[in-house]
């Protein structure tokens, strides 16, 4: 960027809508993002046919217990939700189908709005959020970043992907409490 020039903020909201204003460059790296995630979440082992009864109270699954994942990335994205490892297998059991499709969807919608021009994503703005914060979130876990670590540019370029994520989100959260 030029010496002395302000870059633009990445979200803007013009005339009412919420718009994404990224680059080619900028569009190809979430692009790829989004594609690990769904690769990451993508459920090896999905669960059968959810029963009405289970739909009706909300529940994703109800088939075989759900073991923590062994990747840890995963595991992050997905946590038990209880110590007790019995506990958490029913949690995981009853719930992880409903959110990976969740969580797969937001990663859906920022990919298919990557190929707009421009992004307004007015009404997509939660899955945005959601998609940056699975983002950081997949990084930091395999970056190993703690609330201690120095969050300054390296020479390692995951560890400034994170932090550009992390730009990105702030910028959407400052955007959408009204600039």
């Amino acid at each position: 960027r030029p010496e002395g020039r302000l870059m633009a903020k990445p979200f803007k909201v013009k005339k009412g809508e919420l718009v994404a204003r990224l680059g080619g460059q900028e569009r190809q790296v979430l692009a790829f993002v989004c594609d690990e995630l769904t690769d990451l979440l993508a459920d090896p082992a999905p669960p059968p046919e959810i029963p009405a009864w289970a739909k009706e109270f909300g529940l994703s699954g109800v088939g075989d217990s759900r073991p923590t994942p062994d990747d840890p990335v995963v595991a992050r994205l997905l946590p038990d939700a209880y110590d007790d490892p019995e506990q958490a297998s029913e949690f995981r059991r009853l719930t992880e189908a409903g959110l990976r499709a969740t969580k797969l969807a937001h990663v859906a919608v920022v990919r298919e709005q990557l190929d707009h021009d421009p992004i307004i994503i007015t009404d997509d703005a939660r899955a945005w959020l959601a998609f940056l914060a699975d983002a950081r979130l997949m990084l930091g876990t395999r970056l190993d970043v703690t609330e201690d670590d120095e969050l300054i540019p390296t020479d390692d370029p995951e560890h400034n992907l994170y932090l550009y994520l992390g730009y990105l989100q702030q910028s959407l959260v400052e955007e959408l409490m009204g600039g």
